[in-house]
């Protein structure tokens, strides 16, 4: 019963996703004579709905759990850091969901199938943050994974979205590879697959000196670089954020990229921060090349979701300083750079395919000209959405850098925080290149106006920009809720004792 009340946010998530593949099976389209037209809108908005509540509903199981607690060997987390984690994940899909409305509309996509693939990518989310256990971490990769493939290629008639898939498949399927393979032999050097007991015969004994447990962790931190798209892992990336359906994008730029690395954060700096010499170096290289490398192509790139998908590449890299640093302050300002990013990068995709059209005919720089004027709200938000990317105050994005490069000065890596701050410079020509579209020239005649976004777009868009805004004006909240939640953490390389086991 411990492990149900421990699960509920995934439970809930799981019992939509069930509830609207059901409904879809014994709710005839042409039910209420509507037309199967009507019946197909209307059946997304019931659709849509019953993911929102859901996800709604697991957000509050998840605060509800705050208060729990779990003996450190325990299969399930149940601590701050779990909680911190979900709520980004959580909020980042409400986001997501909440804008894809339009666009499944548009373009003609009512599968149900749609909400619950992404109410059972959720769940794999949730539980590979929450996993204490190589195996049951596994299990979340997977489901995450699988359900994300299939969104990545729902346009069907669509050959882009199709090689997309195609791509997106076969490099994940390498990477999981990787990450069994990783965990088997991590199982070999310690034993077990419980990370807190893993962290005990870590301390206990030369890391350094033990091939197996070398060469396990070699092969992990393969697996999840090419998760969260890290140089020179990345480059599915691009090609599959294109093809796929711009919400799907979305969701995979956040929902995907903040799990992985989240349970990469937690793995590498909390069970195996025994080891760090073991993967301090390599994450080192990690950093320095996935902060180099996408920014530097970003700037030829004339399609502005390619742009962005580059941009999600290279803010990996930003995230990865503070994994380096394994530090608390280095693992906080990740989390808040985590959460401002999510925020924004959902707000910026969001933007993008309304003004792309249907068929997403309209993403090229160029197609932003006069955006500003022309539709003042969407130019003004996406506005603030690319000044928080690239850094300036007095946006979330600025705080949570700076953020960074303190936490990496204070663990003496110079080298990374110079870095940070050139390439951050780098992309300001290709952030501020769309602003300058939208504000500095004018708009062809015959140029494509997107129509004024509905009240409920508008509202949600709203909320993402002032989310930002207080996320740069009044941080310090954020980041102390955040060293709080990491607090119930053991600390690196720390070897934990099981307890008796509470009731959660």
């Amino acid at each position: 019963m411990s492990h149900w009340i421990a699960l509920l946010p995934e439970v809930v998530l799981s019992l939509a996703a069930m509830l609207i593949l059901m409904r879809d099976a014994f709710v005839r389209p042409d039910a209420g004579g509507a037309g199967e037209g009507g019946a197909g809108r209307d059946r997304m908005s019931v659709d849509c709905l019953v993911t929102l509540y859901s996800i709604a509903g697991a957000l509050i199981a998840s605060l509800w759990l705050m208060d729990a607690s779990a003996p450190p060997d325990a299969m399930i987390a149940l601590d701050g850091f779990r909680v911190a984690a979900d709520v980004i994940l959580l909020g980042g899909a409400l986001l997501v969901v909440s804008l894809s409305r339009d666009y499944l509309d548009r373009e003609g996509l009512r599968s149900p199938e749609f909400h619950a693939l992404v109410l059972l990518a959720l769940v794999g989310m949730m539980v590979l943050v929450a996993a204490r256990d190589l195996i049951l971490l596994f299990v979340g990769l997977e489901l995450m994974s699988i359900s994300v493939y299939v969104l990545t290629g729902f346009v069907r008639k669509n050959p882009r979205s199709s090689e997309a898939s195609l791509k997106y498949f076969i490099v994940g399927a390498f990477a999981s590879a990787f990450v069994v393979y990783g965990i088997a032999l991590l199982y070999g050097a310690t034993g077990t697959t419980r990370l807190a007991t893993a962290a005990e015969a870590i301390a206990a004994g030369p890391a350094g000196g033990d091939l197996l447990l070398v060469a396990g962790i070699g092969l992990l931190l393969i697996g999840f670089a090419f998760k969260i798209a890290a140089v020179p892992f990345h480059m599915w990336a691009p090609d599959a954020y294109d093809g796929a359906p711009t919400p799907v994008t979305s969701f995979m730029a956040t929902g995907v990229k903040a799990a992985a690395f989240i349970a990469l954060l937690r793995v590498l700096t909390v069970d195996l921060g025994g080891a760090a010499e073991v993967w301090r170096g390599a994450v080192w290289w990690l950093a320095i090349l996935t902060m180099i490398v996408p920014n530097l192509v970003a700037l030829s790139q004339q399609d502005v979701k390619r742009m962005l998908a580059y941009s999600s590449v290279a803010h990996a890299g930003y995230l990865l300083v503070g994994v380096v640093a394994a530090s608390e302050l280095g693992r906080s300002a990740s989390l808040f750079y985590l959460a401002a990013y999510t925020v924004v990068t959902a707000g910026s995709f969001a933007i993008v395919f309304h003004v792309a059209g249907r068929g997403d005919r309209n993403q090229r720089v160029r197609d932003y000209r006069g955006l500003g004027w022309r539709r003042p709200v969407l130019g003004a938000a996406l506005l603030v959405f690319l000044l928080s990317l690239a850094g300036f105050p007095p946006t979330a994005g600025f705080v949570g850098k700076l953020y960074l490069l303190r936490a990496a000065v204070d663990a003496g890596e110079i080298s990374l925080a110079v870095t940070l701050v050139l390439t951050s410079l780098v992309a300001y020509y290709y952030y501020l290149r769309v602003v300058w579209k939208m504000y500095f020239e004018a708009a062809p005649e015959d140029a494509h106006t997107p129509p004024s976004p509905k009240p409920g777009f508008n509202l949600v868009i709203g909320t993402c920009v002032a989310l930002i805004l207080l996320g740069g004006l009044f941080p310090g909240r954020i980041i102390d809720r955040a060293r709080d939640a990491l607090a119930d953490a053991p600390a690196p390389g720390m070897v934990v004792q099981a307890e008796d086991p509470p009731t959660p």
